[in-house]
Formats: C-alpha cells, structure tokens, sequence
C-alpha cells in the first residue's frame, strides 16, 4: 500500500516498517501494508512513529494531539513541523547536518523558544535555510490533517494562449474525483484577496491560523476583518450608492464605517476545501484575468463573453485532468453565481451541474437596470486593484437602454445569460431579505428548461454566513453526490422547493413544495384608496376616483425613507400566509416627463408597530416584507416575459415612453420574490415613494425639478397591490 506525508512538501525523509524500508520520494509517498506501524528518521535522528495509514502528519507523533483533544497547536507538533517542512528535501547533505546534531535536537519545548534555540538556528543558518513561520506550518497540518493538498497559482490554458489563475484542492488519497469550482474576481487567498509580497503572506498565514485556532477571540476578529474589508472594502464601498441631491442640500450620510462583519469561513462565496475535500471532490478556486497576479486589467471584462469562454475553457481542463473524473459541478454565491450562468449556457464539456446561490443572469434588468434607470448599488463595484480605464458602469451609462449587443450573450462587458440553454440539473438559492440576487435566482429557477431542478428560498443574516452552515451544506453536497458521483440518496424524490416562512423578528417555519411559484397561490388584490381623512387598503374597489399627490422633487438618500404616500388596510380577519411576488398596479401623473416609483410593502402589528422580516443579524435588516421599483417611463412590458404575478419591461429605446406632464398612464411594479406570514390583527402598509435608498437613478435631476407626482385610486383608476396568497397546506 502507498500512503504520503503531510501534502508532499517533505521529500527523501527515512521511513521504516515491518515489510518496507526506504525515502519518500519526490512526491512524499512511503509503502506500507495494513496492520503495520512506520518510523521516519534522518539518519539516525527519529522524527517520530505511528501506525501506517493513507496519510499522516506531526500530529500522528504526539499522543496529547489526538483523540478528543486532536489540535495542531500542540508545540510539539508545531515544532515538528516547522522543522520538516523548512528542511523540504533531505539530501546527503541535510541528513549530514542534521546527524551532527542530532543528541541536541529537542522539540519538547515552547514554540518560542524553539525558533530562537541555538542548535535550531544554527543548523538552519548552515544549511542556508530558514524556518518557516509556526502559522504557515500549522496551516499545512490542518489541511493534510483533513486529507486536503494545495497546489497554487496554478496556471490554467485559455483558447487565445493566455492563463487564469487557480488555487487547487485535491484529495491526498490518490484517485479520480469530481469537481466544484468557480471563477470571480475577489481572489483566492484565506478570505479571498490577493497576496503581493512577502509580508502580506506571513500576516494571511497567521490570520488563518487564528480563524481555525482562536476565533472567538476578539482580537481575532479584529484581525478577520482586517483582511476581509481591506480587500473587499474598496470593492463594496465603492457599490454603494453616491446619490445626487438638491445642490442647495446636503446628503443625508450615516456617521462612521458601516458595521464589521466576521466572515464565518476561510472563502468568501466561494466553495471552501474543508466543505468539499473530505468528501471526495476536488475544488477549484480561480481568478479571471486582469485580477490578482494576473494583472493587466485591459484584460478585464466584468461578466462579458470573454471572461465566460476563459471559464469554459478552465471547466474543459478540469474535466481532463487525470485526477478528475470528468464531471464539473459549479459553486459559488453573488458574484461567483452570475458567472456560472454565462458560463453555463456555453455548454463546456465536463459541466455536469450547478449551484448558484443568489446571483442574477439578466444583467440589464437583474443588477444594472433593476426597474429601468434605477442603478442598483452594486453597479459600480471596480475589482481589479488598479482602476479599469473603462469599466462596466462607465459602459451602462452610455448604453442605459436594453440592447442585443451590449446586454445580450456576447456582450463585452456585462453580458446575461441565455436561461432557455440552462437545461442541466441546476439548484439556485434566494433570500427573500435581499435587495440584490434575489430576483434573478427566482427567476433562474422559473425560467430554466431543466427538468432536475431545486430551489431554496431562506431567511438569513447574508448568504455569506448561511451558505456555509452545515444544515445546507449537507443539501449542497447531497445535491452534488447525485449528479456528480451517482449517489441514489433520495434528494431527487424530495419536493423541490424548500420555502422558509418568515414569521417576523428572524423567526419562521418551513414549507416543501413541488414548484416554485407554488401551485395554488391565490393573487388577492387590496385596492387603494386616496379619499378621506385617511388612505386606506381594502378588496373592495372604492366607487369613486380620488387621488393623492406628493412631492417629487426629492433625491436619494443613503438610508432612510424618502416618503410619498402611504395606504393602510385594516386588521385583517384571518392569517395570512405570502410567498412569491408581490405587484402593484397604479394609475399615476407627473408634473415632469418622468417619475421613480418605489413600492414597499410594510406589516404593522396589533400595536401599529412595524414587524420586521429580516432576521435580527440580516445585512439587510431595514428591508420591509416586499418591494420594487419601477421608473415609469420604462413602462411597457414584454407581453411574452410577463407573467401575471409579475411584469417584464422590454426597456428598449422604441418603448421608452416619457410622460406627457398632466397625463394619466398605468403601469406595474413588480417586487423581488419574498415570504412572510401576516398574523390576524395585524396590517398592511403600502408606502409609494418617490426615491429611495437601495436604488440609485444617476440621471435623476432631469425630470425632479418642481416634480409633484400623483397617484389615483377608485372608479375608472382604481389602483391595486397583489398578494400571493399560499394555499393552506393539507
């Protein structure tokens, strides 16, 4: 039998078993046979001994290292390890070296005083070699303890003679695997990021051994944030919205840093070794070209055909690679979801499945023109360190209308994906909290042609933290152990759609149902009502037209409301429970040629205390049950998109239609998807606002000038929200 030490980092170490006698060689194997232990020396020098298996590593040698105590912190296996993996190869002249000193050798001390011992430094200082950091060792244990070897910076081939970046994760069992992977552009490294110099390396070595070591540590996490928003700072602070205002006011600005989030594992949105290697995959993290080490950023196109076709061609290695077995699933949330759709409907060999957790496929209508001319704040986001001379906002400001070209599957830039060619077995994710993703993974799932599909529609704190929990993880691997390695494990028999219930204040129950919509769904509509001292929300439509007219002429802010007007229904009757879409049909004028309409859906309690959805950690805390937005010029719809419980624009410059100041026009607002359950005695508010603070209309200052915006209800205009009502279940 053939097993290895540590990942391979150590080669020509003497081992000796009952039956074999040897080096390791030059990739860290030993032979053994079952039922034997093993001895690894140099020279006369006895590192260590244990009973032979697949792998092993210092932790093996120290009994108070193992069992219900197993830590890699251990000084002596710290000590071990640092020692062996600065040495590297044991040549004639290491193992010469180390002979001479070998009575005065001693790990059985204090990590410290180990590195400053004078038979240690001396010995290395001779052998001109330095001893690596006790992090960076530990590291290395911690992954092989777990079967897991790194290759990095691994250089794959693309069709036109360049190369992406990928760190690899295999198992150290030899054999053939599936594969997860993905590509994006917040890099590879413990939390993502970019390592440049020797420094930053020792810092991110130690930061990863704190997060697996000590990470209720406050100073710990204080480290973790360190890292993770001096990468991901600029890239998200910049996709924050930068609202124009009134020149004679100023903007509305939340004092200080917005709060720190602790990231709860060692990738962010990616797929993480310690998730996937044990069980048997390989995993792949890459990064697209003019990012990271890669760094000609002319090279860069943000979701544009050339990015995508350097991800098939990173799937089509993969697949050929003598340890895969030729099947590909795709991993990965936000950023890293949107590229497996473009990736996707290319159809590269190997791709065998997906899971896109809460990432957008139409790049005009889903994270760029969310409700036409309403930039969502994830728009302007520049990943690459130096900035893009020319990047995908500067490209959708000068292309704000939908076209083929720019927006379509071979766009350069920011291109959607093809959803009728997605017809593999695919499982997206949403989280109804959301003010981005939500909708296109919805909709993913809606318009998909395959016939082996799931979804999962949850209440969390950010996909960033609950795409990591066990509980999912589990769904996750089930899903993949399916279709990648032929597991008959019932996951396929299960009901497709996993619907969690929110009940306010982050709580809530789950329902499992065949389809998503859910078949079933009841569309009650409450009309608005603009007459008397007080706008109210009821199923009888008001006899007589009436109207209520607000102020338009107001921007943005980074937070807060900006109020228009407001419609209350009375107590309602019964429970009442929602999932899907929500969508408002209004009747409405402007004094100007255009108007934003933000639709939010509100539930207040028995006390007129708003019920908040979200969970108590949610990024996304402020959100109401449902919402959307439309700029009203953007109108009309896509008569084969739409769908009654929610309209599509066609966003076209042909269809753009302005306002004629003073005329009355219908349109609809559709939300992103959502869930939530309203409790007998409680309310519904509806709130029509002239802006808001999670979309961000740059070319807003055209049209608000002395705006006075209209909404009319009743009679011949009799203006509605809808509601998706679930059936009771049996």
């Amino acid at each position: 039998m053939r097993g290895i030490f540590l990942d391979g980092c150590v080669t020509g170490l003497d081992y000796r078993t009952q039956t074999y006698s040897g080096q390791l060689d030059a990739r860290g194997y030993f032979e053994y046979e079952d039922g034997e232990s093993i001895l690894f020396s140099i020279g006369g020098f006895v590192i260590g001994s244990c009973p032979a298996k697949e792998w092993i590593t210092p932790l093996d040698f120290v009994a108070e290292s193992v069992g219900r105590h197993l830590t890699v912190s251990h000084y002596q296996v710290v000590n071990i390890a640092r020692f062996l993996i600065s040495l590297g190869k044991v040549d004639e002249s290491v193992r010469a070296a180390v002979n001479t000193v070998r009575y005065d050798i001693q790990f059985v001390q204090e990590t410290e005083s180990f590195e400053k011992d004078p038979v240690i430094t001396g010995l290395f200082e001779g052998l001109g070699k330095t001893l690596v950091s006790a992090a960076a060792a530990k590291n290395i244990v911690r992954r092989c303890a777990n079967g897991i070897r790194k290759e990095r910076d691994v250089k794959i081939p693309v069709a036109d003679g360049g190369y992406v970046l990928a760190d690899v994760y295999r198992p150290l069992k030899d054999g053939k695997y599936p594969v997860v992977m993905c590509m994006g552009v917040f890099g590879k490294e413990f939390i993502n990021g970019f390592v440049e110099n020797e420094a930053e390396e020792v810092y991110r070595q130690e930061v990863e051994d704190r997060f697996y070591d000590d990470y209720a540590n406050v100073e710990t996490k204080h480290m973790l944030q360190e890292v993770f928003f001096g990468r991901m700072g600029p890239c998200f602070g910049s996709a924050m919205p930068v609202p124009n205002t009134d020149p004679e006011e100023k903007a509305d600005a939340p004092a200080g840093p917005p709060p720190c989030l602790v990231p709860v594992s060692e990738a962010f949105e990616q797929p993480c070794a310690m998730d996937w290697v044990p069980y048997g995959y390989v995993v792949i993290n890459i990064e697209e070209r003019g990012t990271g080490k890669n760094t000609n950023v002319d090279l860069f196109r943000q979701f544009g055909a050339s990015n995508a076709k350097d991800y098939c061609d990173a799937i089509e290695w993969a697949a050929n690679q003598p340890w895969s077995t030729g099947k590909i699933g795709l991993f990965g949330a936000s950023y890293y979801a949107m590229t497996q759709y473009l990736a996707a409907q290319r159809k590269p060999e190997g791709l065998t499945a997906m899971i896109p957790i809460m990432g957008d496929y139409d790049s005009y209508r889903d994270y760029i023109y969310s409700g036409g001319g309403l930039f969502n704040r994830a728009d302007n986001m520049d990943p690459c360190r130096e900035p893009q001379p020319y990047n995908f906002m500067k490209k959708a400001m000068d292309e704000p209308f939908w076209n083929e070209e720019t927006y379509g599957p071979e766009g350069e830039y920011m291109s959607s994906c093809d959803i009728s060619a997605i017809d593999l077995p695919i499982f997206p994710c949403v989280e109804p909290d959301a003010s981005l993703h939500a909708k296109g993974s919805s909709e993913a799932y809606i318009n998909s042609p395959s016939k082996n599909k799931k979804l999962m529609i949850l209440n969390g704190c950010g996909i960033h933290f609950w795409m990591y929990q066990p509980q999912y993880l589990n769904k996750f691997r089930a899903f993949f152990d399916y279709w990648l390695k032929g597991t008959d494990n019932g996951i396929m028999d299960e009901p497709a759609v996993d619907l969690q219930m929110r009940t306010g204040e982050g709580s809530y129950y789950w329902r499992h149902e065949s389809d998503w919509p859910v078949p079933g769904t009841k569309y009650v509509r409450f009309y608005l009502n603009a007459a008397g001292n007080a706008a109210g929300l009821s199923q009888t439509t008001p006899e007589n037209e009436s109207s209520v007219t607000y102020n338009g002429d107001v921007y943005h802010k980074v937070s807060g409301r900006v109020p228009g007007a407001t419609f209350i229904s009375a107590p309602l009757e019964e429970d009442m429970e929602l999932a899907g879409y929500i969508k408002a049909g209004l009747f409405v004028a402007s004094t100007t040629t255009d108007m934003e309409i933000h639709m939010k859906i509100r539930v207040l309690d028995e006390n007129d205390r708003e019920v908040i959805y979200p969970a108590r950690t949610s990024m996304e805390r402020g959100l109401p049950l449902g919402f959307g937005a439309l700029k009203v010029s953007h109108r009309q719809q896509d008569e084969k998109r739409t769908r009654y419980e929610l309209p599509v624009y066609k966003h076209t410059k042909e269809a753009w239609a302005p306002l004629t100041p003073g005329e009355v026009v219908y349109c609809e607002i559709g939300s992103f998807p959502t869930t939530g359950v309203i409790r007998k005695g409680w309310k519904i508010r509806l709130d029509i606002d002239p802006a808001g603070s999670r979309w961000v209309d740059y070319n807003e200052a055209g049209y608000r000038r002395g705006a006075l915006n209209t909404i009319y209800t009743g009679g011949e205009r009799a203006s509605f929200v809808q509601l998706p009502v679930l059936p009771s279940e049996k």
